[in-house]
């Protein structure tokens, strides 16, 4: 069964993309180990949500938004994950990928879920 850490912020997701980058090189004995860390993606406005046409691609998008604010991040503007690699957690638990994740991205500026599901 796979492990995801999926993280909502309220970090514009080119400024995040630039922290993920520095995070990686930071702490790369873990990421180029343990766990796989991906792209920042934007999370969209309720206004950039109305012109969207299609309604497939809405209700994908604004899962994001809906998932954020169900989990207490209000105005979310991106979203990453995180992906264990190796499950015998060598370097670090998800409880600490978690805490590292916030120490570097600010605790108010983040909500760190485990498998999209539960808050960590």
């Amino acid at each position: 069964m796979a492990i995801d850490i999926t993280c909502y912020t309220k970090l514009d997701h080119n400024l995040l993309q630039s922290k993920l980058d520095a995070i990686k090189s930071n702490y790369n004995y873990i990421f180029n180990h343990s766990y796989l860390i991906y792209t920042a993606n934007e999370v969209l406005t309720r206004q950039q949500l109305e012109l969207i046409v299609d309604p497939v691609e809405k209700y994908q998008k604004e899962s994001d938004l809906l998932i954020s604010e169900e989990f207490g991040l209000k105005d979310a503007r991106s979203y990453f994950m995180v992906s264990v690699n190796d499950k015998s957690f060598p370097e670090m638990n998800t409880s600490g990928m978690a805490e590292l994740l916030r120490k570097e991205l600010g605790e108010k500026n983040i909500i760190v879920l485990l498998n999209g599901e539960t808050l960590i």
